[in-house]
């Protein structure tokens, strides 16, 4: 997605932490999500996959199809699309659209991406 979009004025912040065994920041690979517009944070206490998990009442109806409820108490492996020059204040703000697992619902990512690119 990024690739496809080079010039596109977005910012992308991927958090990390551990949900499988052997997951580990050691074993993140330093290759995956290398575009200058990717800012990268290790969350070692899953503390924002608890705070959205939280806030899923507040931003279920903007599920992205195939999206299910997580079964850990930790929203993981999702995406997260807000608008542009959204600020967080007290709390996450309102998103576009979000979905998990991102490869299952990509698609959405891209086509709310793109109609705010556009």
């Amino acid at each position: 997605m990024l690739d496809a979009s080079p010039n596109a004025r977005l910012r992308v912040y991927a958090v990390w932490y551990n949900m499988f065994p052997g997951d580990s920041r050691e074993k993140w690979p330093p290759a995956l999500l290398t575009d200058p517009r990717v800012v990268h944070f290790w969350d070692e206490q899953k503390l924002i996959g608890n705070l959205y998990f939280q806030d899923l009442p507040k931003i279920w109806e903007k599920r992205a199809p195939g999206t299910g409820t997580p079964d850990d108490l930790i929203v993981w492996d999702a995406y997260l699309l807000y608008e542009p020059k959204v600020r967080w204040d007290d709390g996450p703000p309102d998103v576009v659209s979000w979905g998990s697992t991102i490869l299952q619902t990509q698609d959405r990512l891209v086509s709310d991406l793109k109609a705010r690119l556009n």
